[in-house]
């Protein structure tokens, strides 16, 4: 009896605290903000037909040149660590991702661990950064114009001083960047070729959706001669058709065994001001740069 008389007074004050509250509120009720929609462009299945379609394929080890990690300090300790789950994994590919705010940078780190040499042609890493789409399941924009409007701005420096850009997220000539090296000297020469990290830099906030930027690199196999995979040019790659159904590329039959390609991808938000960094232990490894210098 006790029991039933406390949940009718709880229940009683928890609708006269919501009527009162929708009485003082002019607008009546307000409706919540729709969670971000979760898109095909949270894992790569647009780059290569190995990417979320053929599973026991690409997750053949034999059938990869190399292994692609990229991490970034996703819990802001200061710290980048490729054995912390807070670093790495399903909070790479689940929004908001790294979150920065306008004028920071931060240090991406890019792991490279050849598996094969016994191969002809190149290897070619590529890294590359577009907008992604939460409105809609695929991802993608209708235009490059309404893409870059919809979307947080972002920049890939090559170093912390900013004096080689690598990419900017909306310069069409600037959205694809690539390194290549032979098979005569792979993979000896590869750390030379690769950078072992790069900072990317929030210029402006991301205005509807978080985990908006995605920033992808790949590894993959390409013969001497073949084309690219990207327009270096335009920044156009093979995944981008801007609403239109893309047409299946034909099966080609290399003389040469060809290898999987090896992927990795961080989601990135842009807010207007930096996340306070508590945990950085004085920011001793120069994971952060902050606008004003604070840390």
């Amino acid at each position: 009896m006790k029991s039933n008389r406390l949940t009718n007074v709880i229940s009683a004050l928890v609708l006269g605290s919501t009527m009162s509250a929708l009485a003082g509120d002019p607008k009546g009720v307000v409706e919540p903000t729709p969670p971000a929609l979760q898109t095909n462009r949270d894992i790569p299945a647009d780059f290569h037909k190995y990417f979320g379609q053929r599973v026991n394929s690409w997750r053949d080890r034999e059938r990869q040149i190399a292994k692609m990690d990229m991490d970034a300090d996703m819990n802001h300790d200061g710290t980048i660590s490729n054995t912390d789950p807070a670093d790495n994994g399903a909070f790479e590919a689940t929004p908001p991702g790294m979150i920065l705010g306008v004028g920071e940078r931060t240090r991406v780190v890019i792991r490279l661990v050849p598996y094969r040499i016994d191969f002809d042609g190149e290897v070619v890493v590529t890294l590359e950064v577009e907008g992604i789409n939460r409105s809609a399941k695929t991802g993608e924009f209708a235009s490059f114009d309404e893409e870059i409007a919809s979307m947080g701005h972002i920049r890939v420096w090559k170093d912390s001083s900013k004096k080689q850009l690598l990419l900017d997220s909306r310069d069409p000539a600037k959205r694809v960047v690539e390194f290549a090296t032979q098979y005569k000297t792979y993979p000896y020469n590869l750390p030379l070729e690769v950078p072992r990290f790069v900072f990317v830099e929030g210029v402006s906030s991301s205005p509807i959706h978080t985990g908006d930027v995605r920033l992808l690199i790949t590894c993959s196999h390409r013969a001497i001669g073949e084309a690219g995979y990207a327009d270096l040019t335009s920044g156009k790659t093979s995944g981008k058709t801007f609403g239109k159904t893309p047409e299946p590329a034909p099966e080609k039959k290399p003389l040469f065994k060809s290898f999987r390609t090896s992927f990795d991808h961080i989601l990135f938000t842009v807010q207007p001001t930096p996340s306070p960094k508590e945990f950085i232990n004085g920011n001793n490894e120069g994971v952060w740069i902050s606008p004003n210098g604070s840390y």
